[in-house]
């Protein structure tokens, strides 16, 4: 009887800790899914939707009919947010600028620290921001800037070439069919991208007979984007897993990346270090050396300029081509678009020359499109995450300091009650009454906003809009025998949205 009893007890205290363990929150979190132990809330994603995290938890929102629900990754406390109002708040509060420590950050840099730009915080992410950002300017980046519009011009037109007449070089056939007009996207944009920003960086670029590491460093750079998630992936719920289960937990691929993206700039740093002469101002790179110089320490050093490059360069060599792969999708699916745009660039620039940034205001309708793509396919739809620097309060709920803050900006793009239809791929909706572009009414986030913007936000408008307005100057975007039109539903979700490498057939218009 007594063993009963006893036994009685122990089950009715285990299943009121379970419970607790299960739905405790503290006081004034927002409401949300249980936990269970080792995952937390993130078994309960993956069965609502395990390819995008991103309308996993957007459901859970509508399920629990709030615009922030609350949740755990793993032992993460995680805040997430679906409203214009809270996604603005979460971007533009300092009290929201912190970044949490996940294990996906950390083996990115294979030292012991977590360095850079993208997942750092306080003084010190503060201090290397202002900076790179501040020299990063004089060379081109970030504003209109005559000389890098030149190397941007001389980058259209290799790259021209080489769909027209084919690739001449080994590394080339995996981005043209020898013959021409065959393209695998994203890969063909994003070497050329690349030169760009490397041109501002390093003041050069590589030739196409040169190009065969920057190739591989593309393709290497969209094998991390595509195998890490919104939230982290596994090895940031629990690190350990990656020492019994590599390929399955995603660590090998993704360390695989990290190695070679690490050695390249850390090749590229080596150079300028070597090569350097104090008093010559050659490039930005010296510019930093000389700080190093002057300051060394934890701030300025070798391993934070590795860093520190790697961060404000990954999107140039992957997410500019992905977004544009991303919006000749669309193009594809729409071709009345297509064609609007390319009778509005016929009028305008017509066929002798290629389209330039002073040409932008004279073409509203391409740069309205544009814009649309960056609001309907939102590259990073869960943003980088944010962490809450202290106790604060969010859309009436109470967000504890150290809490992973999420703004969703998919959700934000696709909020029927900030876009009358926002399922539908329209342009003009950033067009007023007279067909010009309107800036009041694109209140989309792509780039996000507040100290977190994207520092690379005016480079990629400037990039996305040169290399869209010239592929529909020069190009008709078809289907060969076999091809199917692109289908949207099999679009990827690691760190960034893209397509999976896709073959497309180009007609020449003139």
């Amino acid at each position: 009887m007594i063993t009963e009893l006893l036994l009685a007890l122990c089950t009715a205290a285990f299943l009121c800790l379970a419970y607790r363990y299960a739905w405790y929150r503290p006081n004034g979190f927002p409401p949300g899914p249980p936990r269970i132990p080792l995952f937390g809330s993130y078994l309960f994603m993956l069965m609502i939707n395990f390819k995008y995290l991103h309308k996993a938890a957007l459901t859970l929102s509508r399920w629990y009919k709030s615009d922030i629900i609350g949740l755990h990754v793993g032992t993460f406390q995680v805040a997430v947010v679906h409203s214009a109002e809270g996604v603005r708040e979460v971007l533009n509060n300092k009290a929201f600028d912190g970044r949490p420590g996940i294990f996906v950050a950390a083996m990115r840099d294979p030292g012991d620290d977590i360095r850079g730009i993208f997942f750092q915080e306080g003084p010190l992410w503060k201090e290397q921001r202002r900076f790179i950002l501040r020299y990063l300017r004089d060379f081109g980046f970030g504003r209109r800037f005559e000389q890098l519009e030149l190397v941007i011009q001389e980058q259209l037109t290799d790259m021209l070439d080489l769909i027209r007449n084919g690739p001449k070089h080994r590394h080339e056939l995996q981005m043209v069919k020898p013959g021409g007009y065959r393209v695998l996207l994203p890969l063909l944009f994003n070497p050329f991208s690349a030169n760009c920003h490397f041109h501002i960086v390093y003041n050069e670029c590589q030739s196409r007979e040169e190009m065969a590491r920057l190739v591989e460093l593309c393709q290497v750079g969209m094998q991390f984007q595509r195998n890490a998630d919104d939230y982290g992936r596994m090895i940031s719920i629990m690190p350990w897993i990656r020492h019994i289960w590599p390929e399955w937990s995603g660590y090998r691929v993704l360390n695989e990346s990290n190695v070679f993206v690490h050695k390249f700039f850390a090749d590229f740093v080596d150079r300028a270090l070597d090569t350097y002469e104090e008093g010559v101002e050659r490039h930005f790179m010296d510019v930093y050396i000389a700080e190093m110089r002057r300051s060394p320490g934890y701030g300025f050093n070798r391993e934070q300029f590795i860093m520190g490059l790697v961060d404000f360069s990954f999107p140039a060599f992957t997410a500019v081509g992905v977004q544009l792969s991303l919006l000749v999708q669309y193009l594809m699916l729409y071709p009345k678009v297509l064609q609007r745009m390319q009778r509005e660039i016929d009028e305008v620039v017509g066929c002798g020359r290629l389209p330039t940034l002073e040409d932008r205001k004279n073409l509203p309708f391409t740069e309205a499109t544009v814009r649309e793509g960056l609001r309907i396919e939102t590259l990073v739809p869960s943003d980088v995450p944010h962490k809450a620097l202290e106790d604060t309060e969010l859309l009436g709920y109470r967000i504890p300091k150290d809490t992973i803050v999420v703004p969703s900006l998919y959700a934000f793009h696709s909020d029927a009650r900030v876009w009358s239809d926002p399922e539908q791929f329209r342009p003009e909706r950033f067009l007023d009454a007279e067909g010009k572009l309107s800036l009041k009414l694109d209140v989309s986030l792509p780039f996000g906003a507040g100290k977190r913007l994207c520092a690379g936000e005016t480079f990629a408008r400037n990039m996305l809009f040169l290399m869209t307005a010239t592929m529909c100057q020069h190009f008709d975007f078809v289907l060969a025998p076999g091809d199917k039109l692109p289908d949207l539903s099999q679009n990827l979700n690691g760190l960034i949205i893209s397509p999976p490498d896709f073959w497309v057939q180009l007609q020449d218009r003139h």
